[in-house]
């Protein structure tokens, strides 16, 4: 393992210094329900953002562009702690344009000191399998959804990372999407076997559903991943 030589804290500062939000809240939630799975933007207006209700490491998943297993920090980042986070930017602005701006904020705001190291993890690799993968590519018009039916989950109009996504959070290992496949498709896949509270122990296993109903292939292995590494942070935010 490597650490980087330069703390990213300075570097990810000096850069976001052109790109800041104009107006930014960030102050702890009086706390609740669960707090979702997916971290995203919920403020759908150009140059808008707003979190409600999360964990720390949410807002770090947005800002930075990762998965939950890419980050390492400090227990509480995780559930326990939540926060409300809303800022604007000085104009229009697409989330990508917002995500150093985010970067900036919980930077300034959380005292965070990250650095980036790689480490090799135990992983599930989603990859091509022996002939074409059984998925179609999604008509522009449809809404993303995910319907059950008698022959499994049907995704409609998802890449095929919303797939390794659900995956990582069932089974024991993250899921790697090595499969190349671009874009958003429409598919089925029978997720009966996946371990939960209600999992039928009769139902086929995720390995064998894969290569079945996809044409890929499921398999373990070790992978060299980037990690995010929150050294330290502040449970309470700056004010605002």
């Amino acid at each position: 393992m490597k650490r980087c030589l330069v703390p990213l804290l300075f570097v990810w500062v000096a850069f976001a210094q052109t790109a800041q939000f104009e107006v930014a809240s960030v102050k702890r939630a009086e706390g609740g329900g669960p707090p979702g799975d997916i971290p995203r933007n919920m403020d759908q207006s150009p140059g808008h953002f707003a979190m409600r209700n999360v964990p720390l490491r949410y807002a770090v998943e947005w800002a930075f562009d990762l998965k939950d297993y890419e980050i390492i920090g400090p227990e509480w980042i995780k559930v326990e702690d939540r926060f409300d986070i809303i800022a604007k930017a000085p104009g229009p602005a697409t989330d990508d344009q917002m995500r150093p701006m985010l970067q900036a904020l919980l930077l300034e705001r959380f005292q965070m000191k990250v650095h980036r190291e790689m480490r090799e993890l135990n992983c599930y690799v989603l990859a091509p399998g022996k002939g074409a993968a059984k998925v179609k590519p999604a008509s522009a018009d449809e809404q993303p959804h995910i319907d059950g039916g008698p022959n499994g989950a049907a995704f409609t109009n998802f890449p095929i990372s919303r797939l390794t996504f659900l995956l990582s959070r069932r089974l024991d290992r993250p899921v790697l999407d090595k499969t190349g496949l671009k874009g958003n498709f429409d598919y089925t896949i029978d997720i009966s076997g996946l371990p939960g509270p209600q999992t039928d122990p009769s139902a086929p296993s995720i390995f064998s559903t894969v290569p079945r109903d996809l044409g890929l292939k499921l398999e373990a292995r070790k992978e060299p991943i980037s990690m995010l590494v929150i050294d330290s942070a502040s449970k309470i935010p700056t004010a605002n």
